[in-house]
């Protein structure tokens, strides 16, 4: 597809390494989020049920409940495409060498300890932080390949 040539694959690679763990995140707790609310769907408190809601609003119960309904709707999708996320970003990570990963993971999934990755990896590989450089942009131009082809 000719509007492909024009994504900025590398740019595109590392914004998927930085949301891997956050997608992670969501398939971990979406599950429980979405319990929760049905939970409090079918548990309504009794209190609220029993007496004229405070709002003057004799619909406010069903409101509330609607509202329910939309957010665990949102949690659904959010989780839906976090897995799709997974499908698609786990199969070109396992694919790197371990070196690869580790190198992409220290520059981009770790957070707020970015600024001294260079310095981390030439100690731990034993190489000049200029060939550091050099095996990073080999790792991502691998992963945009296997993420999104040539």
């Amino acid at each position: 597809m000719i509007a492909t040539s024009y994504v900025d694959k590398r740019y595109a690679a590392r914004g998927a390494l930085r949301d891997y763990q956050t997608m992670l995140r969501v398939i971990e707790i979406t599950p429980d989020e979405v319990i929760a609310a049905y939970d409090s769907m079918t548990a309504p408190r009794t209190l609220m049920r029993l007496s004229v809601p405070s709002s003057g609003d004799p619909l406010a119960g069903e409101l509330k409940m609607a509202a329910v309904i939309d957010d665990m709707d949102i949690m659904r999708e959010r989780y839906r495409t976090a897995m799709e996320f997974r499908a698609w970003f786990e199969p070109a990570w396992e694919a790197l060498s371990e070196q690869e990963r580790m190198i992409l993971r220290e520059f981009y999934m770790a957070g707020s300890f970015k600024s001294g990755a260079t310095s981390r990896l030439s100690a731990r590989l034993g190489c000049s932080e200029r060939h550091v450089g050099r095996l990073r942009a080999k790792a991502l131009i691998r992963l945009s390949l296997l993420l999104y082809g040539g």
